[in-house]
């Protein structure tokens, strides 16, 4: 079963922002902005090889980033970032808050605990069916509110 990551709005227009300014600024405006200042790295094709990969990279995680649950394994797709969690590991869920780095496109987290002190972040857009569906292979996992 799938589920779709929740978008945070500003989040989304800032990772938007990024990449289009790193696809678009080097092609039609190579000298704008603060590039490079060795000469030979100050070539126009250099700033389109190094700022386009990243801007597409950012893209990526924004179409690409996903929850899987499959028989009893839970795969995290972040973008290139895979992946996988048995679901037999996982000891415990809660919610947060944190806003620093996860497999996330929202603030909105939830916080799974697995397979010793193991955390990983993450957001589905819907927690509650994500929550059941987890509690219906392991119904052993550890609901945490606060």
């Amino acid at each position: 079963m799938y589920f779709s990551s929740k978008r945070d709005f500003l989040l989304s227009i800032i990772l938007w922002i990024c990449a289009l300014a790193l696809i678009i600024l080097p092609i039609f405006f190579p000298d704008s902005g603060v590039w490079m200042t060795p000469e030979f790295l100050n070539k126009q094709w250099i700033k389109i090889v190094i700022l386009i990969p990243i801007g597409l990279g950012i893209l990526w995680i924004w179409f690409k980033t996903g929850y899987f649950i499959e028989h009893d394994v839970l795969k995290i797709q972040f973008g290139p970032v895979k992946k996988k969690i048995r679901i037999e590991d996982i000891y415990s869920i809660r919610e947060a808050k944190n806003p620093f780095s996860a497999f996330a496109l929202s603030m909105d987290k939830l916080e799974i605990n697995y397979r010793g002190y193991k955390t990983v972040s993450i957001s589905p857009k819907n927690k509650k069916e994500f929550i059941d569906t987890l509690l219906t292979v392991n119904p052993n996992i550890i609901i945490e509110t606060y």
